[in-house]
């Protein structure tokens, strides 16, 4: 996954599995620091083995699991064609029972 962002500490849903992770007040009016109490020194988020995601969607590559996937539209014909499909399999399994498909 190339353009997704990477997990980072200050996301509601990070959290350190060593419970070393606290947050400081910057210099400026509402800015949060964090920092690991392992290391005396900043987070460095995903990149650390004892990081992990309330929601379990931190990916191996250190990428955000819950950002917005590209979903697949389907056409109208592509879901006709699909339901046409499902409909003769289930002729086929009713026919091979001795039964009949009433539409």
């Amino acid at each position: 996954m190339k353009n997704s962002r990477l997990c980072e500490p200050n996301c509601p849903y990070f959290k350190c599995g060593q419970k070393a992770m606290y947050i400081k007040r910057g210099q400026k009016q509402g800015e949060k620091i964090i920092y690991c109490n392992w290391i005396g020194d900043l987070c460095i988020g995903a990149k650390c083995k004892y990081a992990f995601c309330e929601k379990r969607v931190l990916l191996p590559d250190g990428s955000c699991g819950l950002e917005e996937k590209p979903k697949k539209v389907r056409s109208i014909e592509e879901e006709a064609l699909k339901e046409e499909i499902t409909l003769k399999s289930a002729q086929t399994m009713l026919k091979k029972k001795g039964m009949q498909f009433l539409e």
